[in-house]
């Protein structure tokens, strides 16, 4: 019996492997190789301006066949991420300070953070910007032939216009708020504000 479970565990690995090959060829790109920006925590390399600790920066990508369509794709998905990740650190405070135990309400109230972020986020810039055209292949494990782009685009937003932004944004929470929910959520806001302005 152990026997066949170690083979079946081999033969697993093994299947888990071969999933990792691309199921595309690069037949064309902006670069000879990916910039090491493309991935979140290196971001900031897409920056060659000396004062990149004044920003927080943003990447992701996206998929079209049409190439600006790609790119423009990629950006709009990268500075919806600024508002989001920014909403994900203001409800983590939150939720410390007012210890609700309500997932569902907990949920909607961060969609209503990021909404009130995101409406009139101003101030972000492209500063790197990546593309692959890739001919996707049947025989590689691709659904069909066809061929595509695969873009990523990374962009930077000042802090302290981020930490302003985030003042004015708390007014419109707060009145969507219970009486009860208002001090904790003033806080987050509050705390993560001077958080901003104090890494620079």
């Amino acid at each position: 019996m152990k026997k066949h479970l170690v083979t079946l565990s081999a033969i697993c690995m093994l299947s888990a492997c071969a999933g990792f090959e691309p199921d595309y060829v690069v037949r064309d790109a902006s670069e000879t190789s990916v910039p090491s920006w493309t991935v979140q925590k290196k971001a900031h390399k897409a920056d060659s301006s000396p004062d990149t600790k004044e920003y927080r920066y943003f990447v992701s990508d996206a998929h079209n066949v049409n190439q600006r369509l790609c790119l423009k794709a990629a950006e709009t998905r990268a500075t919806q991420k600024v508002a989001s990740e920014v909403a994900q650190e203001i409800m983590s405070r939150f939720e410390e300070k007012n210890k609700s135990e309500d997932d569902t309400a907990m949920s909607k109230l961060k969609d209503k953070v990021q909404q009130n972020i995101q409406v009139n986020l101003h101030g972000t810039a492209v500063v790197g910007k990546y593309w692959e055209k890739r001919n996707y292949l049947k025989e590689k494990g691709a659904a069909k032939d066809y061929t595509a782009y695969k873009c990523d685009v990374a962009v930077k937003i000042k802090k302290t216009a981020l930490a302003e932004a985030i003042e004015a944004y708390k007014t419109r929470t707060l009145k969507q708020l219970s009486a009860d929910a208002k001090k904790a959520m003033d806080q987050a806001f509050t705390d993560y504000a001077s958080e901003l302005k104090a890494d620079n």
